[in-house]
This record gives C-alpha cells, structure tokens and sequence, in this order.
C-alpha cells in the first residue's frame, strides 16, 4: 500500500505491478574532466538525480477511474513503507484489458531523498544521531532558557544567535531560512556560509562561551533508500 496526496491505494482500490519502483536508489550526477597527460580524470560529484520509473496501475474498480486518473495528477506527498518524499505522475489512459481491470499506463517521478512518515522534533544534548543512509538537512530549533543569546557548533558548523524578544528560532538547513513565527531571522544569526548537516550516524553538538539553550531537531534522519 502507499499513499499519495494522502489518500491511500487501498482507499482508490488500485494495486501497483512492480512496487518495487517505488524504492530504485537514485543516481549520483557527476562531471568528469579529463586532462591532458594525466592518468584517469577527475571526478566531480553534482548530487543526486530524480528517480524516474514507468508504472502501471491496475484499477480494480473501473467506476473509480475518473477519481483515480484526477488523484494521480501532479505533484504531492508520497507515502510507502514509513517513509516519505515529493513525487509526480504524469498519466495516460491504455485500453482496457479485460472487462474487469484497467491499466494506467503512468510516470512515477519522485525526489532521490526519504525522510520519516512521523517526524516530529526530538530534544538533543551532545549528540544527535542520524539514523538513515545519507546525510541530512535538518530542520533545528533553538529555545531560549536562561540566556538572551547563543554559541552553539552543531556537527562543526557554528551558530550565533541572539534571541532578542524571541522565544525561539527556527533554521530549515535545506532552504537556509532562519524564522520566528512565519517572519525572517536571518540577520540575527551568525553564521557561515553552510548551514548544519548530519552525516551518518552520531553528530557532535557543543555549547561555547558557558551560554546554552534547548535544541530541539527534527528531519535529521534521511535516506537514498
């Protein structure tokens, strides 16, 4: 079973032939350059293409094909397996078959990354541990406690913030946006030009200058899977 826009296969009454489609490892782009004398070439890593896979949905209610042919239109949220992405289907309607299934004969156009179904924000001391097989963007808030500022390094990366008025900040390590309640905070932190990223497995969280706050992390578990 998956879900897609959150509505379910099961609830579309759809069943998918090769499921497994669905979790094909997506491929590192790269540039490669090749010099003049050199043995071999030099490798430049791009990051990671989309996943693209024909589908074909077999649907077992024939009176549901309008809903099912406007329910895989587009871009939403898909579900499978506990985890989720960003994914897109681009549809075409083959002949029936036999009298009782039709075949949607489709694209399935998904992000490379997974990330939690249920991810909510956990608190963090020292460590943070990413659980997936690929490193993270996190998504960090940082809760005022006893101290109107902040020096705090996440997995090497360096944070300064001073609260001011606010009781928390939020940074989205993907987009680098840094907010309070929907409204932009970047300027009151300091930071380089990267923002925190977990690698694989345990991540080093450290307090400097003897200030401190609560952190709290979520989407720090992320997989290619």
């Amino acid at each position: 079973m998956f879900k897609f826009k959150g509505i379910s296969s099961e609830d579309m009454q759809v069943v998918i032939e090769e499921e497994e489609h669905f979790i094909a490892r997506a491929a590192q782009r790269y540039e490669m350059t090749e010099i003049e004398g050199r043995d071999g070439a030099i490798f430049d890593t791009l990051g990671y293409s989309v996943v693209e896979r024909p589908i074909y949905v077999q649907c077992l209610n024939i009176n549901k094909i309008d809903d099912i042919l406007s329910w895989l239109n587009g871009e939403g949220e898909f579900e499978y397996k506990g985890r989720k992405t960003i994914a897109r289907f681009y549809s075409e309607l083959e002949p029936q078959r036999n009298t009782c299934i039709r075949i949607i004969d489709t694209i399935f156009i998904r992000n490379p990354f997974w990330t939690k179904v249920n991810d909510e924000y956990i608190t963090v001391t020292d460590t943070v541990f990413n659980e997936g097989n690929i490193e993270s963007r996190p998504i960090i808030r940082l809760e005022k406690t006893n101290s109107n500022t902040v020096d705090v390094t996440i997995n090497g990366i360096n944070l300064q913030y001073n609260f001011n008025e606010d009781q928390y900040v939020e940074m989205d390590c993907e987009d680098k946006t840094i907010e309070y309640e929907g409204l932009n905070r970047n300027r009151q932190m300091i930071i380089g030009y990267d923002f925190p990223k977990l690698d694989i497995g345990e991540n080093t969280i450290i307090f400097n200058s003897g200030t401190n706050c609560t952190v709290k992390i979520k989407r720090k578990d992320r997989w290619l899977w």
